[in-house]
């Protein structure tokens, strides 16, 4: 949803007219660590922990995480993989699909059109370019939404501490999931308030910073989501059971008023990051892009920050 209504938020006139069309393309791939990943072969911890922070295990405030992981490496005395498992890595994941969708551009742009007869060829410089750009920012756009997620910027991601075990999903998926078939236009909506709020200086800020925002965010919104939480029974941490609720339909409910703002923020701050990308990648044209070529499962992108 998140990627999808994104799609239709870039301000540039041509990346907005070739976004337009791909809505569906974009939404797919954004859901892609999350389903083909999650069963691959490759998947390991270091990749799961890209999906979050847990600020806490580091005895810091989210607001207080630098954007340098090197710095808390060193500040902490950690190595880059203990720091991968022990915060997370969300912000510096997104940051890397920022970068290659950027040097995608920048592949595209240096190359020339392909002739006629080459025009379908999946390997020519500008296709693959432009095929990487669409593929890497729609990647990228998961973790901006994970950014948006209360639970996604916690160490206590499922609520097991404060008795609440199993609000993750009830809260992310399972009350998303009963909310109307109008929601993608409420997000959209949202969205444009969220832009005519916003600071323009945002764009000058970097992948790094405009997560930290998001993320920030979110868990300001944490005691409101729990104050809304419809819990009939807490959960039972020792023991694993999970606490009771009513049907999804009453946690969409309950939750509205948070989770549209939430991915509205997270839609438009991905728009502006695809912008981003492209300008300075380049800005390279569209206008010779005939590929159908359409990425039903793209392969897991190795972590490219944890100095291997």
């Amino acid at each position: 949803m998140i990627c999808a209504v994104a799609t239709r938020l870039v301000s540039n006139s041509e990346l907005s007219s070739f976004l337009k069309g791909r809505g569906h393309q974009s939404g797919h791939v954004c859901n892609i660590p999350d389903i083909h990943w999650k069963d691959h072969s490759e998947n390991n911890q270091h990749l799961d922990s890209s999906h979050f922070m847990d600020p806490e295990n580091l005895s810091y405030q989210i607001s207080e995480v630098p954007t340098d992981l090197n710095q808390i490496a060193k500040d902490k005395g950690k190595t880059l993989e203990q720091l991968s498992t022990e915060l997370g890595t969300l912000w510096w994941r997104a940051d890397q699909f920022f970068r290659i969708a950027k040097s995608s551009v920048q592949s595209a742009k240096d190359s020339e059109f392909p002739e006629k007869s080459h025009v379908k060829n999946i390997d020519h410089p500008y296709n693959k370019g432009i095929f990487d750009f669409m593929t890497h920012l729609s990647l990228m756009g998961h973790f901006v939404g994970d950014a948006s997620v209360p639970y996604h910027n916690t160490y206590d991601y499922d609520g097991w501490e404060k008795g609440r075990g199993g609000i993750h999903a009830y809260y992310e998926s399972f009350s998303v999931d009963a909310l109307g078939m109008d929601l993608e236009n409420l997000v959209f909506e949202n969205a444009l308030e969220v832009k005519r709020q916003t600071d323009s200086a945002i764009a000058k800020k970097s992948v790094i910073q405009i997560m930290k925002q998001l993320s920030v965010q979110a868990v300001n919104e944490l005691p409101e989501v729990e104050s809304l939480d419809p819990m009939t029974e807490p959960s039972e941490k020792n023991s694993k059971s999970y606490a009771k609720r009513p049907s999804a339909d009453k946690g969409a409910k309950a939750f509205k008023k948070l989770i549209i703002p939430q991915m509205a923020r997270s839609s438009w701050a991905l728009a502006q990051l695809w912008e981003k990308a492209w300008n300075e990648g380049g800005s390279v044209s569209f206008k010779a892009y005939r590929s159908y070529r359409y990425p039903l499962a793209p392969e897991i992108v190795p972590l490219d920050y944890l100095g291997k």
